[in-house]
């Protein structure tokens, strides 16, 4: 029997007064990089209760030091102590101007890489590669088997496989404040990390100096809008795909009906003539739309459009999304509910049909527990907060961004009007406001546009 462990994560965690451990030891870990590790209450509910390990990194300003940015990673699932000890990475998230005067501090959240990582077992895990359910007996074997693989996540991972949501993580980012002296924190979030960026802006907002929210996931919608939304941000992105295509002879399409051309990819993956199914299909052309790399695109619709496609790659199930289900609860209760909501998505998105980013074949029986399910937010206490967000973002849509800037009073929303996921490093104009903001404590006036 094949018991190969297979290492998954989701970005989430807890924190308010540092434990018994006192300060952590910082210990060089890569160039101009220290890492430590934080003991942390497994459940915040019981802080004085079991502790766990999170990873923490440190990367020093390279001129002269104006503060110190604790960066919340993205993912759900990526590791924030890759991030700040690669300097490649670094450059990519944040204005080479931020990162030569502020201090950047990250994490591992509970769950990711060293932290307390969740572990399953593979052979379990691939019962869940498969394809959206076609009728309600495959709906009830996919609860089935996502019920599997929570219980065997839950006895490999222990307890902190039911404290990984968002508030979770929030309070751990407030002891990391702790660690590291710090009466108030600067705060850049990046796509998933801005849930737990919107939770520390409810619970800790006395403690934030600035923050930008990068890439903005809409936490207040339910799991039905949520689709429709990020289908509709598909759609409007491979809009501006075809128009590129039409107008650029460097595109491989260009010159015939890419409209047409992916329409007919559906028609085959609907009828199981493709080797792929109709929503791997959605994702792999709409996700090199999130770099931006339209060629990409291009390629992809392509390599499957040919006489022989039989080495395309094979499905996977994304799970590091799949672990987001903590924070998101999934109302759809049966496999009408499935057809009702793809009748949704494609009235708005004809072309891509769906959303490449929801969990709508993922957290309907959530092996992960959704201890923080969709809320309207509640940080009316929190000071001017920057939303920043690319305007074509199929990720994170631009109309999530807009519906969490109108939560928090005093917010401005920044836009790149562009493409992309993820902004703060995307024009010279984002990039200044970014800087300005973060070394002045200084928003634009109104909401702006890049």
């Amino acid at each position: 029997m094949n018991l190969r462990l297979l290492l998954l994560s989701t970005a989430l965690a807890a924190s308010m007064v540092l434990p018994d451990s006192a300060a952590p030891e910082w210990t060089s870990c890569a160039e101009n990089a220290w890492c430590a590790t934080l003991q942390v209450p497994v459940d915040w509910a019981e802080p004085d209760g079991a502790r766990f390990g999170m990873a923490a990194a440190r990367h020093a300003a390279t001129g002269e030091k104006r503060g110190t940015i604790v960066y919340l990673p993205a993912g759900p699932g990526s590791s924030g102590v890759d991030a700040v000890t690669d300097e490649r990475i670094l450059g990519l998230l944040l204005p080479p101007e931020v990162v030569e005067h502020f201090d950047v501090v990250s994490f591992d959240p509970r769950g990711v890489r060293r932290s307390s990582p969740v572990l399953c077992d593979s052979a379990l895990v691939a019962t869940l590669d498969r394809p959206e359910p076609r009728d309600q007996a495959e709906f009830d074997e996919l609860l089935t088997a996502q019920a599997a693989v929570g219980a065997d996540c839950r006895e490999r991972t222990g307890p902190v496989f039911d404290h990984l949501d968002s508030t979770q993580v929030a309070r751990d980012v407030d002891l990391l404040r702790t660690a590291l002296g710090e009466d108030q924190l600067h705060v850049y979030a990046l796509s998933y990390g801005t849930v737990a960026g919107q939770m520390y802006a409810e619970q800790f907002p006395e403690r934030i100096r600035t923050m930008v929210l990068d890439g903005v996931y809409d936490h207040s919608v339910d799991s039905g809008q949520f689709a429709v939304t990020g289908a509709l941000a598909g759609q409007e992105s491979f809009d501006q795909f075809v128009a590129w295509c039409d107008t650029d002879a460097a595109c491989v399409l260009h010159g015939t009906d890419v409209r047409a051309r992916l329409a007919a990819l559906f028609d085959r993956a609907e009828a199981g003539t493709l080797p792929i199914s109709a929503s791997t299909l959605t994702s792999r052309v709409v996700s090199p739309l999130t770099r931006p790399d339209l060629p990409a695109v291009a390629a992809e619709i392509a390599n499957l459009d040919a006489p022989a496609p039989a080495t395309a790659a094979a499905e996977t199930t994304p799970l590091p999304i799949f672990l987001q289900c903590a924070d998101n609860r999934n109302d759809l209760g049966s496999y009408s509910d499935i057809q009702r909501l793809a009748e949704r998505t494609r009235a708005v998105a004809p072309d891509v049909r769906s959303s490449a980013y929801d969990t709508a074949a993922l957290c309907i029986n959530p092996p992960v527990p959704a201890t923080n399910p969709q809320r309207p937010l509640r940080a009316g206490d929190a000071p001017p907060i920057m939303v920043l967000n690319s305007r074509y973002d199929a990720s994170t849509p631009h109309q999530g961004a807009q519906h969490v800037a109108a939560q928090l009073p005093g917010s401005v929303l920044v836009t790149h009007e562009g493409m992309g996921h993820g902004a703060a490093t995307r024009s010279e104009c984002t990039k200044t406001l970014v800087h300005q903001y973060f070394s002045e404590t200084e928003l634009p006036e109104v909401d702006t546009s890049c």
